[in-house]
């Protein structure tokens, strides 16, 4: 009986673990089409982890030996990119030096339409620099964009900490 128990109870962790797995979704495409959506400048980057930079003398999860500052995210949290607009609405994890006027607009939420962006590839990775010109908030979102279509986005704000997250390139739609 007691075997059993033990066999239903792994069967049934097996099957919840195979079945999160499943519902992600994962970057597929090949190096070409990811460098397609790059130079078209229409395509979307869906975060799927935050990594604050708070700073560790203040954080007590650095005071255990396997502490990590790595947050997993829900989905909506993206950065959408065209040729004329940058769009983003992004969560926020760390010290904003001044608060919003408007509560509802927490985290990192903005549309800019007068930006700079800057491309160039280095050790095969797409770089690019975004620096928005209508927005006093955002100083700049700097984008690495390997050939798997995998993201780093980093973003660096006049009034609060930087902030960086990961995720995946996508088709804008």
């Amino acid at each position: 009986m007691k075997s059993l128990l033990h066999t239903g109870s792994l069967f049934i962790l097996m099957v919840l673990a195979f079945s999160s797995c499943a519902s992600q979704k994962t970057a597929t495409g090949s190096g070409a089409d990811y460098a397609a959506l790059i130079d078209s400048r229409r395509f979307t980057f869906e975060a799927r982890t935050v990594i604050p930079t708070e700073d560790s003398r203040f954080n007590p999860r650095f005071m255990f030996p396997n502490g990590n500052n790595l947050y997993q995210l829900s989905s909506g949290y993206e950065v959408k990119i065209t040729p004329d607009s940058v769009i983003a609405y992004l969560p926020f994890f760390g010290r904003s030096f001044t608060a919003p006027v408007d509560p509802t607009k927490g985290g990192i939420q903005f549309t800019s339409t007068d930006f700079d962006y800057q491309q160039s590839i280095k050790k095969k990775n797409y770089q690019i620099t975004i620096t928005p010109k209508d927005n006093r908030d955002i100083r700049s979102l700097f984008l690495t964009i390997t050939p798997s279509g995998y993201a780093y986005v980093q973003v660096l704000s006049m009034n609060k900490t930087p902030i960086a997250f990961n995720g995946i390139i996508e088709k804008d739609q």
